[in-house]
């Protein structure tokens, strides 16, 4: 019955694959093959330190994509000798077929049905999108994780993990600024997927379904409202005693089956919004209950809560655009753990463009979260941190000013950006913000200060910039000074064939006033599209660069030299 839906869209999908172009047979155009090969390899050597990265590495990857008759046939492929360790092959291949509004994933792949089912985790498999007028279907079935053995070499299970198949589908459809959507997701680990599980670990098969349900509609010309609701049901132990019978709930009586190790989440967000030609504003809520999680997604934040408001106006023929967005954040809704924050999320910005020469940027953004700690439920424990409660600011200012000028010789641009941090975090006895004044505050402050000149001369097509760079850091009474210029030069030879450049910059530090060390980087980058006589053989792009460090000794730092090299090759036709 799970599997209902996705024979049905693949039966679908094979109908519409047969109806093919057919006019298009025996034409010219009938057949349309295009791809390419790309090579890049890094070589690297340090002096003075031990090396940071492989002395050396390459990576090969290629992509083909026929078309016949208007079917798209593309076919991907990349390889390296940097072998890591992952749940999924590190040398990926997928094979992607579309026709029209249809289109197939085959292979190791990633689809996106939305952030609480399915959200961009890689699977080795199939799935497939259908796109027809008003309606949009997606689903898919395959691998989301392979079967990771127990290291005994290193007597460890960091690793191990049990093979994980999933499947699922998304219907939805559009009409007239209305539309509704309904997803479902479900994975299970294979039990019997490992040959060996040590009695101690922590990793055990799970099992999870996930269905939502959202939409969106018009309530006015310039009213919208929009939202989405999922519910997710995860089994943490398949292999669960079944003489415990302390069974939750089930909330998902035909789609998921319960043990004493499952439980339930949801998840919901809303927004309302209301535009008119200078001036919209939205209004966004977002829940996510604690714990809540879906097999389908690597990272997923829960227990939050979102309050937040987005206005935006528009001026002086659009020349001027101011942009706001606050909020409230809040965590711990079922008040259950020993820390609860609060956070208040505010960011404004300003755009001004009164011409084509001048453009300004100014904004600022305020993040404030307070965390109180809940005493300890024991009468016979007095915890000393009970009072330890929490009170963090973090601002930040920044402008940017642009001024572009020159003639029919050179163009020309100046640029200024600057940024101002402030991030303090207090502790004390107080519950509440009005008494900060007892609380012992931890300031820092960071400042940034970048200027750029640029000049382009057109009939040389000799490109010249100089900069200069300036931070400074002030935390636990220690000032920290970064501050050094740079030069780049680049220029195009043989008919813009070729193309060559380099730079070097310096940067010294200074601690506490007194000189601490000094960094120099060297680049040299050259690029070569060299012509090829037959443009139907394709093209050739070679690249290659150096980058050269040279790190000065220090009071309390060790100098050392740095080399990195990369080339790389690339064919396509």
């Amino acid at each position: 019955m799970r599997f209902a839906v996705i024979i049905i869209g693949i039966a679908i999908f094979a109908k519409n694959i047969a109806a093919q172009d057919l006019e298009k047979i025996g034409k010219k155009d009938m057949l349309k093959v295009n791809g390419g090969l790309n090579y890049s390899s890094v070589f690297y050597h340090a002096d003075g330190i031990e090396n940071r990265r492989q002395p050396f590495t390459y990576f090969v990857s290629g992509n083909i994509s026929g078309n016949i008759a208007g079917i798209s046939l593309p076919y991907t492929f990349n390889y390296s000798n940097n072998l890591l360790s992952y749940t999924q092959p590190y040398n990926i291949n997928c094979f992607s077929p579309s026709y029209k509004w249809a289109k197939a994933y085959i292979g190791h792949t990633s689809m996106n049905f939305s952030p609480y089912t399915l959200g961009g985790h890689l699977f080795s498999g199939a799935g497939i999108e259908l796109n027809p007028n008003k309606i949009k279907f997606s689903a898919m079935y395959g691998r989301l994780k392979k079967a990771v053995e127990y290291d005994f070499e290193n007597n460890n299970d960091i690793n191990m993990s049990y093979k994980r198949m999933g499947y699922g589908a998304s219907l939805g459809y559009d009409w007239g600024g209305h539309a509704i959507k309904a997803i479902y997701f479900s994975a299970r680990d294979v039990i019997n997927s490992l040959s060996f599980v040590p009695l101690n670990t922590q990793i055990t098969p799970m099992e999870n379904t996930v269905i939502s349900l959202g939409g969106k509609t018009t309530l006015s010309k310039n009213l919208t409202l929009e939202g989405e609701y999922a519910l997710s049901g995860i089994t943490r132990n398949l292999l669960s005693s079944p003489e415990l019978n302390a069974y939750p709930q089930n909330k998902m009586p035909l789609l998921f089956s319960v043990n004493a190790t499952s439980q339930f989440f949801a998840a919901y967000k809303g927004s309302l919004g209301y535009r008119l030609k200078l001036f919209s504003i939205n209004f966004n809520y977002e829940r996510v209950e604690p714990d809540y999680k879906t097999l389908g997604a690597y990272y997923f934040n829960n227990d939050f809560e979102n309050y937040t408001i987005a206005p935006n106006l528009s001026l002086l023929q659009g020349k001027l655009n101011i942009n706001v967005n606050t909020g409230l954040q809040k965590n711990n809704l079922k008040q259950d753990k020993l820390n609860t924050t609060k956070r208040w999320v505010g960011s404004a910005s300003v755009n001004y463009a009164p011409n084509m020469k001048w453009n300004f940027n100014a904004g600022y953004s305020n993040f404030t979260s307070f965390t109180k700690q809940r005493p300890q439920e024991d009468p016979f424990f007095r915890n000393n941190l009970d009072t330890l409660n929490f009170y963090q600011i973090a601002q930040s200012a920044n402008f940017t000013a642009m001024h572009q000028f020159g003639n029919n010789k050179s163009k020309q641009n100046i640029m200024l950006n600057a940024n101002h941090m402030i991030s303090s975090q207090a502790q004390g006895n107080f519950n509440t913000v009005p008494l900060m004044q007892s609380a012992q505050e931890i300031p820092a402050v960071v400042r940034n200060l970048n200027l750029s000149y640029n000049n382009m001369f057109i009939k040389s097509k000799l490109n010249f910039s100089a900069l200069f760079n300036l931070n400074e850091v002030i935390a636990q009474n220690t000032q920290i000074i970064y501050w050094g210029p740079g030069i780049n030069i680049g220029t195009s030879l043989f008919s813009t064939k070729m193309k060559l450049s380099g730079g070097s910059t310096y940067n010294a530090s200074i601690a506490n006033q007194q000189n601490s060390s000094a960094l120099f980087s060297h680049r040299i980058n050259l690029a070569y599209s060299p012509k090829i006589s037959n443009n139907k053989i394709g093209k050739l792009n070679f690249s290659a660069s150096v980058i050269y460090l040279q790190k000065q000794a220090g009071p309390s730092v060790k100098g050392f030299n740095e080399f990195t090299g990369n080339f790389s090759a690339n064919y396509s036709f």
